[in-house]
């Protein structure tokens, strides 16, 4: 995975400055939080999370299944993630 961008001096030194300050690009005041918003989808395991303009879309799933014949007592977890190109330049479609 490529490394992500690295701020410039000036990005650097103004992000310095703003905390030093106390000011937020967005105008919230140092200590305020996002809004945060929770609902639920439509099917069972479904919630749509947002905070602020960034937005989350979660779904769990669950599948009872035979354990393999070798491993009667061990059972199988998969996590799958997709994450957007826009999020960062590090993340690849499909990947």
């Amino acid at each position: 995975m490529p490394r992500d961008t690295q701020p410039s001096v000036n990005e650097n030194a103004f992000l310095l400055s703003a905390l030093r300050e106390n000011i937020r690009l967005d105008a919230r005041t140092f200590d305020q939080s996002r809004p945060v918003t929770l609902d639920f989808g439509d099917d069972y395991g479904v919630a749509d999370v947002r905070i602020g303009k960034t937005r989350v879309l979660a779904q769990v799933s669950a599948e009872v299944t035979a354990p393999y014949q070798d491993r009667k007592f061990d059972g199988i977890f998969t996590i799958n993630t997709e994450l957007s190109p826009i999020a960062s330049p590090a993340f690849e479609v499909g990947r």
